[in-house]
C-alpha cells in the first residue's frame, strides 16, 4: 500500500514529492553536520546556497531548525520527526527498492545503501561510514574480537561511530600491517580509534603489511605479535573495505611486473590484501599479515564496507567469494551493479 501511494505521488505531483525528498536531505544532512552554515550544508549537497537558504527558512518557519552564529541545528520536535522524514525521503527515492533487489542478487541478508554515488560527491562516503557505524554494534555481543582493514571507507565508519553506545567487552584488532604513510587511515590507527569509541581494547600489528616467510617466521617469535595474529585468525566480525584490483595494486605499490600477471589472471577486487576474480576466487594475496582472512571460521560475520559507481564489478566480485553479513553502499554503486 506504501509503495502505491509512493508510486502516485511520483505519477501525479512529482514537484510535490521532489520538495518533501530535499526538505527530508536537507534535515539529515543538518543533523550529520551541526552546527553548519547554509555555505557549508550547500556545499555538501551539491545544491544552490539560494536553495538551501529558502529550505532553511521553511524548516525553522515549521519549528525544526534553529539558527544562530555558529549555524543551524535540530530543535527536539524535528529530532523526533527525523526517522520517519528519513525513510519518506529513501522510498521516495527507491532506496528500500535498490536495497532489496541488491540483497537478493548477491545473496547478502543485510543490504543499505545511501543516495548519491560517492565518485561524483566525495561527501556521500561520510554517509556511507555513518551508515555503517550505526549497524556495527548490531553485530558484536560481549567477548566478541572484531577484525578492521584500513582505507578511507572504514576510516569514515571509526569518525562516524558514537561513544555514547556504553563500553562493550569487544577487542578490536588490525587486519592489515603498515601501509603507506597515511598514518589516519591504516589499520592500527582505524582499530585503535574504533576501540576507543566501542569502549572496548585493542592490539596494534607492528607488522609491515608485506613479509617474506623467513621474516614473518621470525616475528612470530615476538609474543605480541603472535598474540595479535592469533586474535586477528579466531575473529567474530570483520569490517572491511573493497578497492578495484588496478587501483589498489598501484596504490600498495605492487611491483609493475606482479600487478600486470594479476590483472591478466582476472582480478577485478581487493579485500584485506587478497585479489580477487569475478566469480570471486582469490588470484593473488599482497599481505603476509591477512592472507589466511580467507579461511576464517564459518560463522565470521563479514561486513563489507565500499562505494562508488566505479567499485560495482569489485564489490559484486568480493561478495561472492564466501557468504557476507552485511554490505553498505551508495546508490552508484548498487545501480550499477543491478545494471550488470
Amino acid at each position: 500500500m506504501q509503495d502505491d501511494y509512493f508510486s502516485l505521488m511520483q505519477k501525479i505531483a512529482p514537484d510535490l514529492a521532489q520538495q518533501i525528498e530535499r526538505r527530508a536531505l536537507v534535515l539529515e544532512r543538518i543533523d550529520a553536520l551541526q552546527p553548519v552554515g547554509r555555505r557549508l550544508l550547500a556545499s555538501r549537497l551539491n545544491l544552490p546556497e539560494r536553495e538551501v537558504r529558502t529550505v532553511a527558512a521553511l524548516l525553522k518557519d515549521r519549528g525544526l531548525l534553529e539558527l544562530d552564529a555558529a549555524g543551524m541545528t535540530l530543535t527536539p520536535e524535528a529530532a523526533e520527526i527525523l526517522p520517519s522524514a528519513r525513510r519518506f525521503s529513501r522510498d521516495l527515492r527507491g532506496l528500500t527498492k535498490l536495497e532489496t533487489a541488491l540483497a537478493k542478487l548477491l545473496d547478502v541478508p543485510k543490504v543499505y545503501v545511501t543516495a548519491g554515488d560517492s565518485d561524483q560527491d566525495p561527501h556521500v562516503l561520510s554517509e556511507v561510514g555513518r551508515i555503517a557505524a550505526g549497524r556495527l554494534r548490531g553485530f558484536l555481543q560481549s567477548g566478541s574480537t572484531l577484525a578492521v582493514t584500513g582505507g578511507q571507507t572504514i576510516h569514515e565508519v571509526a569518525q562516524a561511530l558514537a561513544s555514547t553506545g556504553g563500553s562493550m567487552n569487544v577487542m578490536v584488532v588490525p587486519a592489515r600491517g603498515g601501509i603507506g604513510r597515511a598514518l589516519e587511515t591504516q589499520a592500527n590507527t582505524v582499530a585503535s580509534e574504533i576501540a576507543k569509541k566501542l569502549g572496548g581494547h585493542h592490539r596494534l600489528m607492528h607488522l609491515p603489511d608485506q613479509l617474506d616467510e623467513h621474516a614473518m617466521a621470525e616475528m612470530r617469535k615476538v609474543t605480541e605479535i603472535t598474540e595479535t595474529l592469533e586474535l586477528l585468525q579466531r575473529a567474530d566480525v570483520v569490517l572491511y573495505g573493497i578497492g578495484r584490483a588496478d587501483d589498489m595494486g598501484k596504490k600498495r605499490q605492487l611491483p609493475p611486473d606482479i600487478l600486470a600477471d594479476v590483472l591478466r589472471r582476472g582480478a577485478v577486487a581487493e579485500a584485506y590484501g587478497c585479489y580477487f576474480d569475478e566469480s570471486g576466487g582469490v588470484v593473488f594475496s599482497a599481505s603476509t599479515v591477512a592472507h589466511d582472512l580467507g579461511k576464517l571460521k564459518p560463522g565470521c560475520a563479514m561486513l563489507a564496507v565500499a562505494a562508488g559507481a566505479r567499485k560495482a564489478a569489485a564489490i559484486r566480485a568480493v561478495m561472492r567469494s564466501r557468504p557476507q553479513a552485511m554490505l553498505v553502499t551508495d546508490e552508484g554503486a548498487a545501480r550499477a551493479i543491478l545494471a550488470m
